[in-house]
């Protein structure tokens, strides 16, 4: 259970992106790769090699909701998700500008039960039709600061990335083949500091080299949306049990898991 809330949490630090390479080629899209009609709904089977961490997500189209002036289509889910896809945009709003999907609202990141906090987002990027392989759709690196308790304080650094994966003529996922597919891929690369008071004197340790922890890779069908993902979650923290000080973290000393979301049913008129 604790790797399935590490994942969740990892999966809404995605969110944490306002700002994009996309942009403006006033490219005017003549298909959907994801239906944004009141009432369409996905259903994933979740496949997690963590205890506890598969179960049955239900993605779907709630209504209309204005942020900033704009008008967006938000997302919900029956239940709380299991899925990296269906955590990332349950309760936050998708609208089409052009041949782009773009995601806002607000995300709960709780790297442990002991450590949550929140972050607002704007309008990143999560698609593009007319992308290229391999170009960059969004990017951004930015700094974080969290208090842990009376004496540490962390500061995470990271930097994530969108980027458009290969074109596919055809894909098959759950046994169904889906044709004109395209792939994303969500990489959050992230290092992490501890500054820990001791004696009246700030020492600051590296919990956490920088290293990829997310690699995800969602696979959008022409007229039906996201019909498979593949997520790898990873990461390794320092060997601090030598330093001088004691150093006590909130996350286990390292994680992998490896998540498939698999469409089953689906509604996307």
């Amino acid at each position: 259970m604790k790797n399935k809330l590490l994942l969740l949490g990892f999966s809404l630090f995605m969110l944490s992106c306002s700002s994009d390479d996309s942009g403006n080629d006033n490219i005017i899209s003549t298909t959907d790769f994801l239906p944004l009609n009141a009432g369409n709904y996905w259903v994933y089977d979740v496949e997690s090699d963590a205890a506890g961490g598969s179960g049955r997500d239900s993605l779907y189209v709630a209504n209309d909701t204005v942020i900033n002036g704009n008008t967006y289509k938000k997302f919900k889910t029956l239940n709380m998700p299991w899925g990296f896809y269906s955590s990332a945009l349950a309760n936050n709003g998708v609208r089409k500008v052009e041949d782009r999907l773009v995601l806002s609202g607000s995300a709960a990141v709780n790297f442990s039960e002991e450590l949550p906090f929140s972050l607002d987002v704007t309008d990143l990027t999560i698609f593009r039709e007319n992308a290229a392989n391999n170009q960059t759709l969004g990017s951004l690196s930015n700094e974080l600061s969290q208090v842990y308790d009376e004496n540490t304080t962390l500061e995470f650094e990271y930097t994530l990335t969108s980027t458009a994966k290969e074109n596919l003529a055809s894909y098959t996922a759950g046994g169904i083949q889906y044709n004109n597919v395209k792939a994303v891929e969500i990489k959050l690369r992230m290092e992490v500091t501890a500054n820990v008071q001791f004696s009246g004197t700030s020492f600051p340790f590296n919990i956490m080299p920088e290293q990829d922890i997310i690699v995800s890779t969602q696979y959008y069908a022409e007229g039906v949306g996201v019909v498979h993902v593949v997520t790898d979650f990873e990461y390794t923290l320092s060997d601090f049990s030598q330093l001088p000080i004691p150093v006590d973290m909130p996350f286990p000393s390292s994680a992998a898991v490896h998540q498939e979301e698999i469409l089953d049913v689906y509604v996307a008129e």
